[in-house]
This record gives structure tokens, sequence and C-alpha cells, in this order.
């Protein structure tokens, strides 16, 4: 298993992409209450690491779709060191109060859908079930039974008007391992 962060250069037209270079793991015990703290955990450090153009004092994560865990606020708050308000979206319904979009198990033409719907706006993606990352979104997580992974799409960040931090990227080739 390789260990640091996933690059992935996929393009919205699913064209053909490189492996993955590397995936950040984190273990958890199979218990709920653990996995949702630590993909909420995560979920708030790719925030930390996120700029947007203005910079709001309470960041509003929409969700949509059918999530594999609950997400916690107060530890996606801890992580993104600000607080972030949580709100459920019907899968197809406007993102315009929204500055992160959490994308769980829909239909993958509904997920291009949502995905497209939010380019040119300063708009953070995530999609939970999205193992190729091919969808558009920015991170897409990888949800086990007892581990955690995510993968980058830089594709899709460079395309994006929310800033990533650079510093992702030298995580990654710092813990990058043989392909």
């Amino acid at each position: 298993m390789f260990f640091g962060i996933a690059l992935l250069a996929a393009s919205v037209d699913d064209t053909v992409t490189p492996p993955p270079i590397a995936v950040t793991e984190s273990k958890f015990q199979t218990d709920a209450i653990e996995q949702a703290i630590a993909v909420s955990r995560t979920v708030g450090g790719i925030i930390s690491y996120t700029r947007w153009p203005v910079n709001p004092q309470q960041l509003r994560l929409c969700i949509s779709g059918v999530t594999q865990v609950a997400l916690r606020a107060a530890e996606i708050d801890h992580g993104a060191s600000r607080p972030v308000a949580l709100r459920k979206i019907a899968a197809g319904s406007a993102t315009n109060d929204c500055d992160i979009l959490y994308l769980g198990t829909m239909a993958p033409e509904r997920q291009r859908q949502m995905i497209s719907s939010v380019h040119g706006r300063p708009i953070l993606s995530i999609a939970e079930s999205d193992p190729q990352c091919r969808g558009g979104a920015m991170f897409c997580l990888r949800v086990r039974t007892s581990t955690l992974s995510f993968q980058l799409n830089l594709d899709a960040i460079s395309r994006g008007t929310v800033r990533v931090d650079p510093r992702v990227l030298r995580i990654t080739s710092a813990n990058e391992g043989p392909a």
C-alpha cells in the first residue's frame, strides 16, 4: 500500500488517465462513529488546504446523494480551523449557497451534472463514491471498512476557482512509493 496523496490527472470527458501515484490512508476500527470522525477530519483537512477568492468566515458544505457516513460538523470545523455549516441538498439541486459540494452515492450522470453546475464557481468538490476519480470532483474519498484514502484530481483543481495549497503536492512528492 502506498502512503501520501493520490494524484490523478483526470478530465471530465473520461479520457485515458495515468494511475494514481500514491494514496493517503488512515486506519480506524469498523465502528461507525470512528469512521464518521475519520471521514469528517479528512474533509476538514482538505478544506484547510483550500483557499476561496473571498474567504467566508463560515463555510457552507452541501451534501448530496446517499453518504456512507454521517459527517460530523465539529470534526470538520476542527480540521478546517473555521466553522462549517452542513446542509443536505437533493441530487440535481442548485448549489448557489454552497462553498463545498460533498457528493455521496448517486447515478454517474447525476454526479457529472452536479460537478458541471459548479464549474467556474468557487466551490470545492469532494466525491465519496468515485473510486477512479473520473467524475470531475477535485477530491475523491475511498471509504472502506477499516481504511480511508483519497485521490486528488489535478485537472479538476486546475480548472477550479478555489486554490489548493501547493504543499499538498509537496506532501505527495515526499511520500511517493514505487508505482
